[in-house]
């Protein structure tokens, strides 16, 4: 069992930080009317860190293994401890202007938005309750939690593993993870004033937005709140022949199912950016293995080879490595949302079978027959919403192509004496040169693109050999 104890972040001097009360409204600046170098951030005690280990021989040849533990992560890019405060008022002014109307323009471009000093503005704010000037509209601002919140992440296993003869080994294995207090997307931030989609078409933009009403507030808010969850299972299953009589194998199978919560709309209706985690494969196979020629110098064939022999025939070394991952997922989207929507989500109602026979690259999904240019027209597996509401398909509903990929290498070893020896390697990457798709296009209903894939994924490479030489001594 740890403890560990984390305190708030404090700033060096008074004026360098700021901190927005989003309850009052208020500028906190650190060193300035009663407000500490802290800031007025609450630590937290509850950051016990436990750890369990079980390990149980069945028989002579199974063993049964448990385990558990807690750990706690400090973010990224000032989410829990960093820049945040030092990125508002009265240290660093960010401004986010937003149209008075859905069609009115934020400023010209001769004149420019108003100019803005981070050191003096508060000076002219209001006050609010406490005494302390008022954020005032058009500034972002960074805002953390008022108690101290650490990502948690708890992750268990629970890992049956069998010898069997001639230096075999297999295992299954159930892996989990649930992570608490986590971000919301990648970003570690979400938008703490994003406008609902409620009285879309009757209120602007900005009077939809959480803070409007309240403090006068249009600006986008970027809220480091950790008040997300995530969650991954799966079963890992691995057959292994350590390496001897000169070769070894490896074959590891995966199927995991990872959920997560994503930034979009999230401080609305956090069920709608809930869903598979963009980056899940929800099968994975790798397949290895080593193999030494049984040729030359101290193998089982011309053992007695003289030099010129064994230079040719012995040492020889072949590897491979063959992965597959089944493919990533992604959300549809229709032409024509942001008709009927100006926040949140671009989703069409799903009524059908998305499934398609063959898919490939000229058409991964089902599509529509031509653009749904009315509210509640249905085409296929898909149907335009309502005017101001998402569509039901869920976040991540679909998967793209596969991912394959086999490499294999060659090392051949000279013997230049005792002390010395030199390896050459020619090594190859996706050596079947195979093409791994990217995802198609998400759009159901777009004339020429729906549903096509127009490249390849990011990661993939194209077949590629690379040539070293290695001294060994």
């Amino acid at each position: 069992m740890r403890w560990e104890i984390y305190r708030p972040q404090t700033v060096t001097s008074a004026g360098k930080g700021g901190f927005v009360d989003v309850d009052t409204g208020e500028v906190l600046i650190a060193g300035s009317r009663g407000v500490g170098l802290d800031l007025e951030q609450e630590g937290t005690l509850k950051t016990l860190a436990p750890r369990l280990g079980i390990a149980y021989r069945v028989t002579e040849r199974t063993v049964l293994r448990l385990g558990y533990g807690r750990g706690f992560d400090i973010g990224v890019f000032g989410s829990v401890f960093g820049h945040n405060v030092t990125q508002n008022l009265p240290v660093l002014a960010i401004q986010s202007l937003q149209p008075a109307g859905n069609f009115a323009s934020v400023f010209t471009l001769d004149q420019g938005p108003q100019p803005l000093d981070p050191a003096t503005i508060l000076d002219s704010q209001p006050k609010g309750p406490n005494g302390r000037p008022v954020l005032p509209n058009g500034v972002t601002a960074f805002i953390l939690p008022k108690r101290l919140r650490l990502p948690t992440t708890d992750a268990w296993n629970v890992t049956l593993q069998h010898q069997l003869p001639h230096d075999v080994a297999v295992e299954a294995a159930y892996v989990g993870t649930k992570g608490t207090h986590v971000f919301a997307g990648g970003g570690g931030d979400y938008d703490f004033n994003q406008a609902t989609i409620q009285g879309f078409g009757q209120l602007t933009l900005n009077q939809r937005k959480p803070f409007f009403d309240k403090f006068g507030w249009s600006q986008n808010f970027r809220y480091y709140g950790s008040d997300a969850s995530n969650n991954y299972h799966s079963l890992q299953l691995k057959a292994e022949k350590r390496f001897s009589r000169g070769y070894s194998l490896l074959g590891h199978y995966t199927w995991s199912r990872s959920f997560n919560y994503t930034n979009t709309y999230y401080n609305i209706d956090a069920k709608l950016a809930y869903g598979p985690n963009d980056n899940n494969r929800s099968h994975v196979v790798l397949l290895s293995g080593v193999y030494e020629l049984p040729f030359g110098k101290g193998r089982r064939h011309l053992s007695n080879a003289g030099r010129a022999l064994d230079l040719v025939a012995g040492g020889w070394q072949v590897n491979t490595v063959f992965t597959w991952q089944s493919g990533l997922p992604f959300t549809p989207s229709y032409r024509d949302c942001n008709a009927d929507r100006d926040t949140g989500w671009c989703r069409p109602d799903l009524v059908g079978d998305y499934n398609k026979d063959n898919p490939d690259r000229n058409g991964w999904f089902p599509i529509t027959s031509a653009p749904l240019t009315a509210n509640g027209q249905t085409d296929g597996a898909w149907r335009r919403p309502t005017k101001g509401t998402f569509g039901s398909v869920g976040r991540n509903r679909l998967v793209g192509p596969s991912f394959s990929q086999w490499d294999l290498s060659f090392f051949k070893s000279f013997a230049i004496s005792e002390r010395f020896r030199v390896q050459f390697r020619a090594e190859s990457f996706n050596f079947a040169n195979h093409v791994n798709l990217a995802n198609p296009n998400a759009c159901v209903d777009c004339p020429a693109v729906a549903g096509r894939i127009f490249g390849t994924f990011a990661l993939a490479v194209p077949r590629q050999w690379q040539f070293a030489l290695r001294l060994e001594y």
